[in-house]
Formats: C-alpha cells, structure tokens, sequence
C-alpha cells in the first residue's frame, strides 16, 4: 500500500500482512514476546485501575498479565487474594480433576464479589454482554429483561473475603482484553467468548459474567465493546 514492500505476506511468517497481524497477530518467534508485553501492558493499565478501587481491588482472585518483575516495574502491588495466575480451586465444582483445572482457559483477570441476597437466583447481564446464572447455559443477551432485574452487589465487599463467600453469595467477573480490527471488531469478540465459553459454564457461583475489554490496533475506543464492559467491572 506505501510501496515500502513488493508483497502481501509477512516477513516474519507466510501469513497476510495486516495491522491486526502485527499487534496480536503474528506468531513468529522473532515478535511473539513483544506482542504479548503489549498486550500484558494493556492489561496492567487496567489492573492499575482496579488497583486504586479498593472495594474492587481487595475482590481480585487471580491475575495473568506478565511476571512478578514487570508488575513491579509499574509499582504494581499483587493483592494477597489473588493466589495465583490459575483460578483457585474452589470456584470449581467438588472433586473437579486438578489437571483440567491447569489447563482451563484463563482470562486476565477474575473478580469475585458479594452478590445481594435478594438477587442470588436471578439473570441479568452486565455491560450487554455475556453471564451465566448457577449451572444453567452461557447466553448472549443485548439488554436487561423486566423479569430479571441488575444484579446489586454488598454496599461494602471489603467486609468479606472472596474465598469466604459461599456459592450463592459469588459474583464472578471474568476479564478478558483483547486488541481487534478497528472496523470489524466481532472476528475477536466471537473469539474470545468461544475461548471461555466452556469455562464460564464450569465456575460456581450465583452469576459468572465475562467482560471483553477491546482495543482497536489502530486505537480506536469503542463505547459498547471497551467502555462498558469497564461499567459493567464496576468502574
């Protein structure tokens, strides 16, 4: 297109050359660690913020955004709930084998916070996007329905800790970000609800919500698929 090449295909690999193929894309080795710190940058950007919302911060159970030394280059504080980069085992149903557990899908983030007791049983959506009630099936609904109205968290979630929340009590947030095309973001939404699909299913608690952080690679910010699933987090 800038006459700066006499082909079409990457130079790393024999894919189509893109400005998606560039940023999350490629897979060579050659680019393949700076394309995750890129991203894993994003992602303590976000974690930052968490951060600084206590009710929010204290409710953070498990982070995969890069090791112990970039978190601390950013003066990044790994909160003591957040156990490991694994989903802790007890938001597994019982006698759940270790090994799938390992090699489950795992989003950057996963939040647990109080849910009202009023609301333990019902379905709702947050940020327009995707949740599961108890064992029923992962759904995608657009808007909030009369019959089930917004989940309303604890006025203050840093009385409990996470782990002490029984199931019903669970509120779980799932965090995943994600760059995409700046015209056609769907390609990777549909991709990253496929990736935890199966996941969002497995975990128990009164609702498990995932929220799909995307960033254009061209920067654009999208109002309905980067703004309100931080909404829909808490911010």
């Amino acid at each position: 297109m800038f006459k700066l090449s006499t082909s079409q295909t990457c130079p790393l690999c024999p894919q189509v050359y893109s400005a998606l193929h560039i940023f999350p894309g490629c897979q060579h080795t050659q680019i393949r660690n700076m394309i995750t710190e890129r991203h894993n940058l994003a992602c303590r950007m976000i974690f930052k913020a968490i951060s600084k919302t206590s009710s929010l911060g204290s409710c953070v159970i498990s982070i995969d955004i890069g090791s112990n030394e970039r978190m601390t280059i950013q003066n990044l504080q790994i909160f003591e709930t957040a156990e490991s980069r694994n989903i802790p085992k007890w938001l597994f149903p019982p006698r759940f084998p270790d090994k799938d557990r390992f090699t489950s899908s795992r989003p950057d983030f996963v939040l647990v916070t109080p849910i009202a007791a009023k609301t333990r049983k019902q379905q709702t959506n947050v940020g327009g996007w995707v949740l599961r009630s108890g064992r029923g099936q992962l759904r995608e609904n657009g808007s909030i329905s009369a019959a089930s109205p917004a989940t309303s968290r604890a006025t203050n979630p840093r009385q409990h800790r996470p782990k002490d929340l029984s199931k019903p009590r669970r509120d779980i947030h799932l965090v995943k970000n994600k760059y995409c095309e700046d015209t056609r973001p769907q390609n990777q939404l549909n991709a990253a609800k496929e990736q935890h699909k199966d996941l969002c299913n497995i975990l128990q608690g009164a609702s498990v919500t995932l929220h799909i952080i995307l960033l254009g690679v061209g920067g654009t910010i999208y109002n309905t698929h980067t703004l309100k699933p931080y909404k829909g987090i808490g911010f």
